[in-house]
């Protein structure tokens, strides 16, 4: 197995000296990142989830808590398929008859919270002596609420963002890989080097929808994309959402990168695919294509964290993380609880960890190495995403406008050619008046 050149004791001081890093307290062996406690009492809870995969690991998990920290407890565990799933919700929500424990998605909280739906569990972060920090901005920050920012959600999981390059590419141009280090000039550099119109070869795609596209870059600049957290407002107009879209498009301008029309599509599957076909040197990617990317690509490729932003220095990957939360008229708010801690701590974790594709949201190194060994025997750089989680972006964007962020704007700039604050503007015209006023 592959292991990333930084052993596991550099990884953990490096995640401490980094003021923007996941403090992380213990490796393999000795105290747990996340310790699990015993319950108070036992009862009965209920439990939705909207995957039937999920749903086994979870399972499991939950058995490992009834018999080692609660025991008399019950969970009836349900899945509700992921198309009836949000209905069911926020029927019963309405209805004040929403499952004890469920797990929620960032871009669909902020109807909970607001609505009061959602237990607060602050109280009992901090009762369990839980840093709420450990888990990084990007996976928690979107599921804070109130005005001392209280932490409603445990996340379960995490989805980050690097640059798949094809080697053979880059051998072929006599280029250097890229490594952490590189920036926006490099990768524009790069991609120029490595566009071929002749072989209708482009150098890069790194636009695409939401999560895999433009809004790491505009995050890069220290601005949150799209829209502030808590629909505070739209930010596509602010400076650092301008600056990043514009050197996109200069890309585009230039030929660098092909537009929406020749890539097949806006979605980042579109992008992936173009990639594999041989017609893309390098594409902007999620860590849930590294088991297709496995399987399928048939050339020589690797993966590298996003370039830095030549003034700030950062690389932020947009994050998006699937929570645990409880409801706010949950009979049993103790238990309910102390299951999600259970299903956070390095115990609960570890069963998503070893079941493989799904990155456990626990950042113990032991936990995030489970994760990395589950693809087996590979030279990949499969750490890449582990360390995007550290100065990460969470999802900011919300149900209410996903399809409209996701589509028009690319399709807007990267495929009519429009300018960049025409359509930023635009985009700004249908986010506003979900803003809160």
């Amino acid at each position: 197995m592959f292991k990333t050149r930084h052993s596991l004791m550099v990884l953990v001081i490096v995640l401490l000296m980094s003021a923007l890093a996941m403090p992380v307290y213990a490796q393999d062996g000795g105290e747990p990142v996340i310790a699990a406690q015993p319950c108070d009492e036992p009862g009965e809870l209920t439990m939705w989830v909207w995957d039937e995969v999920w749903a086994g690991i979870i399972g499991e998990s939950i058995e490992a808590w009834k018999a080692d920290y609660c025991p008399g407890a019950e969970v009836t565990l349900e899945v509700q398929p992921w198309g009836q799933y949000w209905d069911l919700l926020k029927t019963n929500a309405a209805g004040g008859d929403l499952p004890d424990v469920f797990n929620m998605s960032q871009t669909n909280y902020f109807f909970y919270a607001e609505n009061e739906a959602l237990l607060n569990l602050q109280p009992y972060w901090d009762e369990y002596g839980v840093d709420t920090t450990i888990w990084g901005s990007g996976m928690v920050d979107p599921y804070r609420w109130g005005e001392d920012g209280d932490l409603f959600a445990a996340p379960v999981n995490w989805d980050t963002i690097a640059i798949f390059y094809n080697k053979d590419m880059f051998d072929a141009a006599g280029l250097d890989y890229p490594t952490a280090d590189w920036d926006w000039n490099d990768f524009a550099e790069m991609a120029a080097a490595l566009t071929d119109p002749e072989a209708d070869v482009y150098g890069a795609a790194v636009y695409a929808e939401y999560q895999a596209g433009y809004p790491n870059w505009i995050a890069a600049t220290g601005v949150t994309p799209v829209a502030e957290a808590g629909r505070a407002g739209c930010t596509l107009e602010e400076p650092g959402s301008l600056e990043a879209l514009n050197f996109l498009k200069g890309l585009l301008d230039e030929g660098i990168m092909p537009d929406v029309s020749t890539v097949g599509g806006a979605s980042p599957d579109d992008a992936f695919n173009f990639f594999a076909s041989g017609k893309l040197a390098m594409v902007a990617g999620g860590s849930w294509k590294l088991s297709q990317a496995l399987d399928e690509v048939p050339f020589n490729w690797d993966v590298v964290q996003l370039p830095r932003h030549p003034e700030t220095g950062r690389s932020r990957s947009i994050l998006h993380a699937v929570g645990y939360v409880a409801s706010a008229r949950t009979e049993n708010p103790d238990l309910a609880a102390n299951l999600i801690l259970f299903l956070a701590s390095d115990e609960g974790q570890r069963f998503f960890a070893e079941g493989g594709n799904v990155a456990p949201a626990n950042p113990s190194p032991a936990i995030q190495q489970l994760w990395i060994d589950s693809f087996g025997e590979t030279d990949i750089n499969i750490q890449t995403f582990v360390d995007a989680t550290i100065d990460s972006q969470g999802v900011t964007v919300f149900d209410e406008i996903w399809d409209a962020i996701n589509s028009e704007i690319v399709v807007q700039i990267f495929d009519l050619g429009m300018d960049v604050e025409d359509a930023a503007a635009a985009a700004c015209d249908v986010v506003e008046p979900y803003m809160v006023q």
